[in-house]
Order: C-alpha cells, then structure tokens, then sequence
C-alpha cells in the first residue's frame, strides 16, 4: 500500500483497511523518500534552504499522520508501517513480489485514457509481481 499524501492515496489506504478486514490481512503502509543530487555531498546541510529535518525521520512523521487519519477508522485491522528510500516505484514493484495485493492511488491527471495514471501508478501496474488495486 504506497502512500504519498494525495486524496487518491488515503482512498486507497481506506479501501486496503476495508479489504484487510474483510480478510483478516495486515496492511503495510509504505511511504518512500527520494532526494536528488542537487548539492554536492559536502554541501548538504551547510545551506539554510536546504532540508530542515532528516528526510527519513519527516516522511516517517508524515506517514504516522496519515496513517492515524484514515485507520483510526479500523480499529480492528494491523496497519505496519514502512519508510524506505530510493525511487517509489522501484521500491512499490520490489515489495509486490512478497504482497498479495498492492494498492495504490491513481493520481494522473491526464484529459485521456494514456494519461490517467501518475507515473508510479503506471510504473507498478505494469511490473507488478501480484495483483494491483488503483483507487481514486
């Protein structure tokens, strides 16, 4: 279940809450962070632009905010959390082969059919090793 904070996103971590109930499963929510090279390794930090918190530690508060949002309305349904780093849907794509279900929100925002999926979404539904659930 890959969360990022969209309206699509928390749909879908409502409907893997429902399904996780219906089933007896436990929903991993995972939320990933990338950073790119935009300052040397040695400039990282000494800049007051630059990030104010360890990205880590922010996308774990972030998705800790989300997750309390939308399962507090399950109670009854396990909901793990998961930070991980790199590119999202690598990460998406490499968890599908030990889920039995992915679930994510479609967030394209395209004005036809090619472009109704975000780049993520399209990424995991074509490489996915188990089933994917798009939410909106």
């Amino acid at each position: 279940m890959g969360v990022d904070g969209s309206k699509q996103s928390r749909a879908a971590l409502r409907w893997a809450c429902a399904d996780a109930r219906a089933t007896g499963s436990t929903v991993v929510a995972v939320a990933v962070w990338h950073l790119y090279p935009l300052a040397p390794p040695e400039r990282v930090g000494a800049s007051p632009w630059w990030f104010t918190a360890d990205p880590e530690e922010a996308t774990r508060a972030f998705l800790a905010e989300v997750v309390d949002e939308v399962a507090g309305d399950f109670p009854d349904v396990v909901v793990e959390q998961r930070v991980l780093s790199g590119h999202a849907a690598e990460q998406l794509i490499s968890l599908s082969a030990v889920a039995d279900l992915v679930v994510l929100g479609a967030t394209g925002s395209g004005g036809f059919a090619g472009m109704s999926l975000g780049s993520t979404s399209r990424a995991v539904v074509e490489h996915a090793l188990s089933t994917v659930v798009l939410a909106r």
